[in-house]
């Protein structure tokens, strides 16, 4: 004896609307998004301090930082 299973009716979505998900979106210039990347525990803590003692936020000083280097290269 075999179960049928009820999966519902497909999908009236388009293919172009299926295919587009959050990341493929254009972000409206201005709006703050995540980066996310894997740092040793080391830079982290030395980072962080940094900027603290430097009365920045953590954005400000990779900001900051970014600017810098684009600057001198």
């Amino acid at each position: 004896m075999s179960k049928k299973l009820d999966i519902g009716l497909p999908s009236k979505k388009s293919k172009t609307e299926i295919k587009q998900t959050a990341n493929t979106k254009k972000i409206e210039a201005g709006k703050l998004v995540d980066l996310n990347f894997k740092v040793s525990a080391e830079f982290r803590r030395e980072f962080k301090l940094w900027s603290v003692t430097h009365d920045m936020t953590q954005k400000e000083l990779l900001e900051a930082a970014f600017q810098q280097i684009k600057q001198n290269i």
